[in-house]
């Protein structure tokens, strides 16, 4: 995968606990030039205004549309301060690639993310996508599934990787640079074949697609 086929700034926004050195997000922090992390403070006691705040200023002052790639409690993070943003602030979004979102519910029974309400829903024009893992323990496929739902998002099953995290051996995880070139405009003919961002030896993607999304692709395509 070569940088040069992500033409946007990416802005990265983690979880609960940060992300460490081997996690996927900072990986992509060292391989694209052009990506950063938005710091939301409190790692591990979150609040979610003051997260959504840090997200606000930080696209606030983005002067050119951004990719934005949040893992965890980060999607939801940022699925708050979509729901309440402008339509000038939500222009700033050119795609939006939401991995592994957790149910909030589980995280509030063990005393965690008390401070997160249920996830908002919303519309919108803005490419995202939300993916889910297999045998993620913080959320079943079918609750990541209905987020999709009302995130108005593409759905996209990773494959059995758990938390899509560190833990998961991914890497710097090519399948996810895939998913986010994909989300920019008119994106290049080479991200049509999802081949091409396989490195040789990389684990087999078992992807699933929301047919809902299938439809307008081809559509698009075509």
């Amino acid at each position: 995968m070569h940088s040069s086929t992500i033409d946007h700034k990416i802005l990265t926004i983690p979880g609960l606990y940060n992300s460490g050195p081997n996690h996927w997000q900072s990986l992509w922090e060292q391989k694209f030039g052009a990506c950063e992390r938005i710091e939301l403070g409190n790692w591990n006691d979150p609040d979610r205004d003051e997260w959504v705040g840090q997200i606000a200023a930080a696209m606030s002052a983005e002067s050119e549309p951004v990719l934005i790639a949040a893992h965890s409690l980060g999607c939801h993070a940022f699925a708050h301060w979509f729901a309440q943003a402008s339509d000038f602030a939500r222009a700033r979004i050119a795609g939006a690639l939401l991995v592994a979102p957790p149910e909030l519910s589980q995280l509030r029974r063990d005393n965690r993310a008390t401070s997160f309400a249920d996830s908002p829903s919303f519309t919108s024009q803005t490419p995202m996508i939300v993916v889910a893992s297999d045998n993620d323990p913080y959320a079943k496929t079918s609750h990541v599934w209905r987020l999709s739902r009302q995130w108005d998002a593409r759905f996209v099953n990773a494959g059995p990787f758990g938390h899509i995290n560190a833990d998961s051996g991914i890497g710097d995880w090519p399948y996810g640079q895939y998913l986010l070139a994909s989300l920019q405009p008119a994106p290049v003919p080479a991200l049509t074949d999802e081949a091409l961002w396989l490195r040789a030896g990389d684990w087999p993607n078992r992807v699933r697609r929301d047919p809902r999304f299938e439809f307008k692709e081809r559509a698009h395509r075509s």
